[in-house]
């Protein structure tokens, strides 16, 4: 079954600058993986966004990708505004992409062993 592709930037600080903790980023992922089946963390990133106040927020992120089927969106949506809360952010981003993620398996034509 083709699933849809969602990003969420999680960031690894607060914005006081002062690291999430990794037990709290491990949470995290374990909550991931126990709603969606799993994740991917493609990288370390930094970003910047415009406050509201006006003043820029510069922040290292996780971007972490999550296969869902497509009915599943807004809990990854849901998931995020959590996480917004629960690290102090203004917002989190959320992205569906447009692309379908499937998980190929292996069968005897490969010919690989």
């Amino acid at each position: 079954m083709k699933k849809n592709k969602c990003v969420i930037l999680v960031p690894t600080q607060y914005n006081d600058g002062m690291p999430v903790p990794e037990k709290v980023i491990v949470g995290i992922k374990r909550e991931i993986d126990e709603a969606f089946d799993g994740h991917h963390v493609a990288g370390v990133g930094e970003g910047a966004y415009r406050m509201a106040d006006g003043s820029m927020a510069y922040d290292p992120t996780l971007e972490i990708w999550i296969a869902v089927r497509s009915d599943q969106t807004d809990q990854v949506r849901n998931l995020a505004r959590k996480l917004a809360r629960m690290l102090k952010q203004e917002s989190i981003w959320f992205e569906i992409t447009n692309s379908q993620v499937e998980f190929v398996e292996p069968n005897e034509e490969t010919g690989f062993e």
